[in-house]
């Protein structure tokens, strides 16, 4: 009997195994192959998004700069498209009329337009400005030298401020704030002689002469037109002059002279329109006076009352007077020299806004903001206007 011989088996649990676990291999080589495509995707995608960004940031930081830039000083806008390095890339800004016009005039609405370059991507943005008036309430402003607060019985209803100095001989009540605009503003002696609530800002905050206002208004030659051309007769004025009680109403009058005392008064009956009482020549000399008893009162407390001082001499406010309207004591010569002056004693009450050139108060004094009267003619600031418009190409 012949021997046999014995195959061994097949062990095919093994090589199904093998096969599993190659499967297993290449399936988690695809998912990791897969897994390093996304992750180098999104690792690219969040670099891109990180430089949009960036470059939008750099747009709008171009935008504030510009805004502060010309807050500062509005004859320092960038009129032409104007680069600038930073840290991270850089910014270009201009300014432009809203019309798109260049060069952009500091009285008109604009737009600020920017650009951001951060790591070669750019955006650019249209911002649409304006200015801001102050965000106070003058009772008192004054323009040049050293206007003075004489002793404590002095009560301000409303903000004062400047473009010179204040010298406070004692600690006057003011229930506002103090403003000081401008390099050369400020507390005369240097110090802040009663804790009160100071505010300052870069530059001189400016205001329409006499002359401009009457310009404006009377653009047939000004205040000399409406020495000829004004209301007097209507009112009962002989010889540009009152010095007796009267009643003004709606109108535009002009005098030379004033001079009220005792019981004298100017009753504005200002219920159907605005009265201006223009105070003239240009750099006259003539009296203002008002003195004594009640002197000019309004019958409506609607601020439509402007008394306007064109003279080098002044207005006198004296004795126990009320007066109900805005007094304007500032203007400038043929050569540019301001001037304006405002006296205030005795124990009167304002009613309105006082705005000269200088000021010297002295007594038992209340003045009482009313608004609505007096603006300046610049703005304190510049900021956003309620438009933002990304205009980048392609997006």
């Amino acid at each position: 009997m012949m021997p046999t011989s014995k195959c061994p088996k097949r062990h095919v649990t093994s090589g199904f195994a093998l096969i599993t676990a190659l499967y297993m291999i290449l399936i988690v080589s695809i998912l990791l192959l897969g897994i390093g495509f996304l992750t180098t995707a999104h690792q690219e995608r969040a670099t891109m998004d990180a430089r949009f960004s960036g470059a939008l940031n750099l747009a709008e930081a171009a935008v504030n700069y510009e805004f502060r830039k010309i807050s500062n000083d509005p004859t320092q806008a960038d009129l032409a498209p104007t680069t600038y390095a930073v840290s991270q890339g850089t910014f270009t800004v201009w300014c432009t009329n809203r019309d798109g016009s260049t060069p952009w005039d500091p009285a008109n609405y604009l737009y600020v337009l920017a650009t951001g370059n951060y790591k070669g991507v750019t955006r650019t943005i249209k911002v649409s400005g304006k200015g801001f008036y102050p965000s106070n309430r003058f009772a008192i402003y004054t323009m040049m030298g050293t206007s003075v607060f004489r002793g404590s019985a002095i009560t301000i209803t409303g903000d004062i401020g400047t473009n010179g100095y204040f010298d406070f001989s004692g600690t006057p009540t003011v229930i506002g704030s103090v403003f000081f605009d401008g390099p050369n503003a400020g507390w005369y002696n240097g110090s802040n002689p009663g804790g009160y609530n100071v505010i300052t800002y870069p530059r001189p905050l400016s205001w329409p002469t006499i002359d401009d206002i009457a310009n404006r208004m009377f653009p047939n030659g000004g205040m000399a037109w409406l020495a000829t051309h004004n209301d007097n007769a209507s009112a009962g004025i002989t010889n540009n002059s009152i010095t007796s009680s009267i009643t003004l109403g709606p109108g535009n009058y002009y005098v030379t002279n004033i001079n009220l005392k005792g019981n004298d008064q100017i009753y504005f009956n200002n219920a159907n329109g605005p009265i201006n009482l223009w105070v003239g020549p240009e750099g006259g000399t003539g009296t203002c006076n008002f003195r004594g008893g009640t002197a000019a009162v309004s019958m409506s407390k609607t601020p439509n009352v402007h008394i306007y001082v064109a003279t080098t001499s002044g207005i006198n406010l004296a004795g126990n007077q009320e007066i109900d309207a805005c007094i304007y004591a500032y203007n400038k010569d043929s050569s540019g020299n301001a001037y304006g002056y405002v006296t205030n004693s005795g124990n009167p009450i304002t009613n309105g806004q006082i705005i000269a050139n200088k000021m010297d108060i002295n007594g038992n004094i209340t003045i009482n903001f009313v608004p609505g009267l007096a603006q300046p003619s610049s703005y304190s600031y510049y900021g956003f206007d309620n438009s933002w418009l990304e205009t980048t190409p392609g997006l």
